[in-house]
């Protein structure tokens, strides 16, 4: 010990010196550039900025050309989209639902994340959508544009992925930006794909009672891996103390009912084995009510832009943390502009940006 003592003694100047040239060197190298999901990224408690877009980008035929160059000319960091390329009546072609809707996002000229919706499979049986087998529209749409772990748009961000690349799930996705998750869910209209009943079955359509079958099998499938997804991002989010998460669907699992505490009890009777939407939103509310941070539901669907609480607690008060956000859509050119501060009590703040509507 002795001569321990000694040594530092006789060096305690190199032992000062030592780690104040250490914290020089640290502050003069250079500083690393990070992108979406990298770990240097991933929590900077920075405050950013999200677009959302309208819902049915073409719509009757018509593109919404100035939303695009209106979230061009932003200075958003990345850009949602909740799904729904086209209006509902209009053919499922390959041209629409896939190329079209990629140079649509190009046109933006930021990362897009990208969630499923039911105009671009689910309701493709319909006659005037071209007979399609939405089976067969959802396998294209994964192959076309899940098969690579980037988003969409121009200078993507890495995501991760569930399932094989381009295969089954591939859709869902989740990343970290600046100490918040965003997580893609694939959660559609038309009751999930799930035909509970014979109108669901043959409305507007020739489907027969084994294509119905067939939909309703795919839900199930389907919706055991959302629920794992969903389960497994809160867990990550947990782990990591992440201060916000945003889960990005494209079906209103409200509808018809206005989330009221009378229409919200309402909405809560209705969720039972024949709602596609059940498993998703019990699954939610116990995610929710077990997270320190703050919680954003992000939707389309019913094309009516909402910013409210849409959670309650079993005594009616309402889940402090849950946030929902419905974009707009048919005719309507605007879009939402989501602001995130991770520091703030208030993570999520929302501002409509309102454009004329398209032309009849």
């Amino acid at each position: 010990m002795a001569r321990v003592f000694s040594f530092w003694q006789k060096n305690k100047f190199i032992g000062f010196i030592i780690p104040i040239i250490a914290l020089g060197l640290a502050f003069l190298a250079p500083a690393q550039k990070s992108q979406g999901a990298s770990q240097d990224n991933a929590f900077v408690n920075t405050p950013f900025s999200v677009a959302i877009l309208p819902n049915e980008v073409f719509d009757h035929g018509k593109t919404k050309k100035l939303t695009a160059s209106s979230i061009a000319a932003s200075k958003v960091d990345f850009v949602i989209f909740t799904g729904d390329t086209k209006d509902g009546g209009s053919v499922c072609s390959d041209q629409v639902i896939g190329p079209d809707l990629k140079n649509y996002f190009d046109a933006l000229k930021k990362p897009v994340l990208y969630s499923l919706g039911d105009n671009e499979w689910t309701d493709c049986h319909r006659t005037s959508n071209g007979g399609y087998d939405p089976l067969e529209r959802l396998s294209f749409l994964r192959k076309f544009f899940f098969n690579k772990p980037y988003t969409q748009g121009l200078n993507p961000i890495p995501v991760q992925r569930q399932g094989q690349l381009g295969g089954k799930f591939s859709e869902n996705s989740r990343f970290i930006y600046h100490n918040v998750m965003f997580v893609a869910l694939h959660v559609v209209g038309s009751n999930n794909n799930l035909v509970s009943s014979d109108k669901l079955c043959h409305k507007k359509s020739k489907r027969t009672q084994a294509d119905c079958d067939k939909a309703s099998a795919e839900y199930r499938e389907r919706n055991k891996a959302n629920i794992e997804w969903l389960k497994q991002s809160f867990a990550l989010a947990r782990k990591k103390y992440l201060k916000g998460i945003a889960i990005v669907i494209q079906a209103d699992i409200y509808t018809p009912f206005d989330v009221t505490h009378h229409g919200y009890k309402k909405f809560l009777k209705h969720l039972d084995d024949k709602n596609g939407f059940t498993d998703f939103f019990k699954t939610l509310v116990a995610e929710t009510h077990n997270f320190d941070g703050q919680v954003a539901l992000i939707h389309g669907d019913s094309h009516v832009f909402q910013f409210d609480k849409a959670m309650f607690n079993p005594d009616q008060t309402i889940t402090s943390n849950f946030w929902r956000i419905e974009t707009f859509g048919a005719r309507e050119q605007s879009w939402v502009k989501l602001d995130v501060d991770p520091c703030a009590d208030n993570v999520f703040k929302v501002t409509p940006i309102i454009l004329p509507p398209l032309p009849k």
